[in-house]
Parts: C-alpha cells; structure tokens; sequence
C-alpha cells in the first residue's frame, strides 16, 4: 500500500543518512597528526550537525544537535544522530523536503600571528618579539585553531578538533618547550574540549557537556619532556574542578547541568552553570571570590595591599534579588564582572582603582578636586559638581576600598543623546574593566549597527584607551573610530586588542614588553592600527618645505602590512598578544 511504500522511503532515506554519518565519521577522524589516538578523534568528531530544508520555515533547522553534547561517547553520538537523522528524514518526506548534504567549506588555512613576551612566545624566542611573528608550526594541523591563550611564561591552544595544545618556559633550561600536544590523563581523558584559558600556573579547560578540567605542575612536565627529547605528546593530569555541579545523564538532550562558560584570572577564576548561577575559587582578599574576607588588624588605607586569602574550593556567589540568569563572566586581576541574560552587569571585588564600575568612589564627597578641579561649576552658574558625581557606594576614609557583594554597576553618562542600552558584552584587564554599548539607533539593521567602548578603572599606562589626563576615571569612552563596531576585545595585564567589522584590529595601553605590536616599547594611550612589520623600517626624509622657504625634511610614515586573509580569534594574556588568520588557499 502507500503506506507501506512510504514508510520504506524513510528507512532507506535512513539508511542514506546513516551511510553518510559513517562516512563523515570515519573522514574526518582519521589524522595524520603524530602521537593522535583514532579512539581520542572519534570521541571528539562524532556528532556533525545535518539541516534540514524545510518548505514551511524561512532558516534551515540545524537537526543532530542532541548528539553534540555526547563528545565523550562515539557509540552512544552515533546513535543519538542516527535517531535525529531518521526523524530528520521523515519529516522531510511527510513535507515534500529534501535532506541536503553537509555544506561545503570554502577551503583554507589558519596562520597564527603571536607577539609580545618571549617566555610565553610558541618555540621560545631569543628576546620579546615586538612585531606580529607568524608561528609556522601551527599551520602544520589541518583542523585549524580556535583559540590561543597565555599565561606569564607559558601558553596553551586549542585546536578545531578540540584537542589541547602547550608550550612554555623551562626551568634552569636555555630552550623553551613546544608547542607539543597534551595527552590528557586521569579524569580529562578522552574528552573534548571547547573552551581553553590559563592562570599563573595552571591550565583550565571546559568540554561540551559542561566539565571543568584543571591541569597543574605545567611547567614541571615540560621540563621533564623537553630532557627527554621526545616528539610524542606531553603527558598532563586532568582532574575536575571539585565543588562544581557536574552534568547529569541526559544534561546533553535538556541543554542543562554542568558548566556554560568560565573566566579565568591569574589569581582566581569563575565559573558560570548553564541555569546562570556563578561559581568562584581562589584567591578571596579582596573579595573576588564573592566571599567576606576577615578583617584585617590596625588601619587600612585605600592603597594599602592586603594579606593573601584563598578560597579552596568553588563557592555560590550569592547575586542580587534583582540579577536574572547570568550569561557572562569576565576576570581581572583582583574583581569580577557578570552580565545577566537582561544585559544588566554587577562587579564585585578590589576598587581601589574604581575598576568596578560604581563611580568615583576615591572620596567621601569632603574634598573633590581631584574629580572636577578647583574651579567649582556654581560659580560659572551651573549645578554643584558634588551633586552631579554618581558613585554607587561611599567609603569611608579607614575602609577598605572593595566589595565582596555583587554590586550593579552605574550606567555611563551621557551628553545631548539617550542613555546607552545595557552592554552587550564585558572584558577585564588587571585593573580595569570595559563594556561595550550600542550607540546607533534601534532601528538600525544588523549590519548598520555600531558600538561604542567605555573603560573604568586604572589609567596610568593608557589602559582606558583615550589619555594619560587621569590616572583613573569612571565610566569614559574608549577613542576607536566613531560610527565603528567593535566585534571582540581581548585585555592582558595592561594594553588591550579590538577587532572591528572592517577587520580593523586596535591596540592601546602598556607595551613594555611588545605586546601591543607596533614594533616599540612605548605607552600608547589612544588606540592605534596593528599590521605586520613594513618590508622597509623606515624612508628616507623629504623636504616638505615650500619653494623659496628653508628646507625641512621629514621622514614619510612607513605603513604596516595588512594581516592576511581575515581575522577570527583575538586573544590576550598577561604580556602577550596573539591572532588567528584564516587565508584562503589561494592566497
């Protein structure tokens, strides 16, 4: 009957689909890397997402994305998308539709630009590279990079299989060691990781159902792999981070359980669940941590530094009433930021250098000169200035200058506009903070939108990216091009990089190290364009005098090279700067 007819079209369109699976698998699984388990690949690549072209949706439906969350079974991914598949397959037939095939990729390479400190440099480096340097190993893995991060003298990768990559200083040794793969032991064994970010010592990674896997004594095994001159891949421990909620059985088909996101500083990191609580651990004496540190002896000024506190094991950082579900977290040095899915953000932690976005809390309202001057605005006929400066909280002249509740941020001022919508993303450096606010009208289009950065916090070697006026300020625009967006912005210890639509990348702040790569050593307080070392260093001077006049000769600027093909990934840490380039291969 026709029934019966259809039913055997769905199963051999089954079939069609399960072929194809088994194929993709088997493709893309098999690597010519060293030192790659064939189990290790297909635990990671065995869920790809198939769409479904659909007469009565506008979008193709992406379907197999139940299976994404069991990267840690190759048996049990297989049989999940080969359920969504058969299903995928009814329903284009109940439709008319058709399956269509996994779209093909245009076909290119990555290139990785690093530059900055050499401890952390890719292969070591005889001094701090102040130019971008193309690392020329990473282009040897055909699975390309996702992401790039540093720690003070070491760096770790991952890579589009989500495999984990290391490098860093060695000990009493001349050479650096690496880049070499890791070969994940203990409790990270056989996963696949999404998300990789590096503290002072430590290397933390998140795979895609949600754990949180922590690697120690990272340069201890370095130094024990480079004496043994060995190619094979570095053995590291991997143990779960203990006291944070772990995924449950079916936490890949519900989409919650385990950990969504994490923020990592060089001395304590934050982790955000997927039903938006916030988890900290580490260092707690400014109150980073979310947790109430004891009370120090004898009196405390707003400068004083602070004994050292640890938080052993994560805690529940306890928000606000008003706080929805949190969807972003960003660390610095010694505070922490979060973003709830309304866009409203809290901070808590060290405001000694007003990084947290309260206001100008550096007095008590008695003596402000340092906020507005010593011209007062009553007398030019305006509103008293002690009225017009906004801080969330006052502190009082023995009081430590910090919070340990998570405290809503204020909203930036505005001048002759609206006020901004709430940001759509956070970034932290050591000591300062920036947001990122949509400037353009709401009625803009996707592609019409732009942006504007605004920096809070420690400003004396340009970190807020607009001048060396104030060594610290509120809630300031960042001087990027007007009417540009910014996509990402990455910061380290003190400079920061900004990629624009236009596949502009900025840099501004410290760069005594070379980080901020224009090839010196110098503060740049304004933001400046970052492009490869120029063939010729500089020109020779021409006079630009007019006829008749004395001669005056300068030398023309020379201009930096463009980075090749697109930029996809930023990423900053400590002294260190790097970028992923996608380059087509016929470029």
């Amino acid at each position: 009957c026709s029934a019966d007819r259809g039913m055997r079209s769905v199963w051999s369109r089954r079939s069609v689909a399960w072929r194809a699976c088994e194929g993709a698998c088997g493709r893309w699984t098999s690597s010519d890397l060293s030192g790659r388990a064939p189990s290790t690949l297909a635990r990671c690549n065995s869920a790809w997402p198939r769409r479904l072209a659909h007469p009565f949706f506008s979008t193709t439906t992406s379907v197999g994305v139940a299976s994404a969350g069991w990267a840690d079974g190759a048996r049990r991914s297989v049989e999940v998308f080969a359920v969504a598949s058969a299903a995928a397959a009814a329903l284009a037939w109940l439709s008319g539709g058709t399956v269509l095939a996994k779209e093909k990729r245009q076909e290119s390479r990555y290139q990785v630009y690093v530059w900055g400190r050499s401890e952390s440099m890719p292969g070591g480096a005889p001094g701090d590279v102040l130019w971008p340097k193309r690392i020329e190993w990473f282009e040897q893995n055909e699975a390309g990079w996702a992401k790039i991060v540093f720690g003070p003298n070491f760096g770790a990768a991952l890579d589009g299989r989500g495999l984990l990559y290391v490098w860093g200083e060695c000990p009493g040794e001349e050479e650096c060691a690496g880049p070499v793969a890791i070969d994940v032991r203990g409790e990270g064994r056989g996963r696949c990781f999404v998300d990789v970010q590096c503290s002072a010592d430590k290397i933390f990674a998140l795979t895609g159902r949600g754990h949180a896997i922590i690697f120690e004594d990272v340069l201890e095994a370095l130094k024990s792999h480079s004496s043994s001159s060995s190619l094979a891949p570095v053995a590291l421990e991997g143990r779960l981070v203990p006291g944070l909620p772990q995924p449950g059985k079916l936490s890949a088909l519900t989409g919650a359980g385990g950990i969504k996101s994490m923020g990592i500083g060089l001395e304590h990191g934050c982790f955000v669940t997927h039903r938006g609580e916030v988890y900290c651990v580490g260092g707690n004496e400014w109150g980073q941590c979310g947790a109430s540190p004891p009370r120090q002896k004898g009196p405390m000024g707003a400068l004083e530094d602070r004994s050292r506190i640890q938080v052993e094991t994560p805690m529940k950082v306890t928000l606000p009433a008003e706080a929805g579900r949190i969807v972003e977290v960003a660390v610095g040095g010694r505070h922490t930021v979060v973003r709830d899915a309304a866009g409203n953000v809290f901070a808590f932690g060290d405001d000694r250098r007003i990084q947290l976005g309260l206001g100008d809390t550096r007095t008590q309202g008695i003596d402000e000169r340092n906020s507005f001057g010593v011209i007062r605005q009553d007398l030019l006929g305006g509103k008293d200035t002690k009225q017009d400066l906004k801080r969330a909280v006052t502190y009082r002249y023995y009081d430590p200058h910090m919070q340990f509740k998570p405290m809503q941020t204020l909203a930036p001022a505005v001048y002759n506009r609206p006020p901004y919508p709430p940001p759509s993303f956070v970034a932290c450096g050591e000591d300062f903070t920036i947001a990122a606010h949509r400037d353009s009208p709401d009625w803009y289009s996707k592609d019409q939108e732009t942006n504007v950065l605004l920096c809070c916090g420690e400003n004396g070697e340009g970190q807020c990216g607009r001048g060396l006026q104030e060594q610290q300020q509120p809630w300031t625009p960042v001087r990027v091009p007007k009417r540009s967006r910014t996509v990402t912005v990455a910061c380290g210890q003190a400079h920061c990089l900004a990629l624009l639509t236009t596949g502009e990348l900025l840099a501004w702040g410290a760069s005594l190290q070379g980080q901020l790569g224009n090839g010196k050593r110098a503060i740049k307080a304004k933001p400046i364009r970052i492009g490869l070392q120029p063939a010729q260093e500089r020109l020779a001077p021409v006079n630009i005098s007019p006829q008749g006049m004395p001669p005056e000769f300068h030398a023309p600027k020379v201009e930096q090279r463009p980075f090749p093909g697109k930029i996809v990934s930023v990423s900053c840490g400590f002294r260190n700067s790097a970028v992923i380039c996608e380059v087509p291969l016929d470029q």
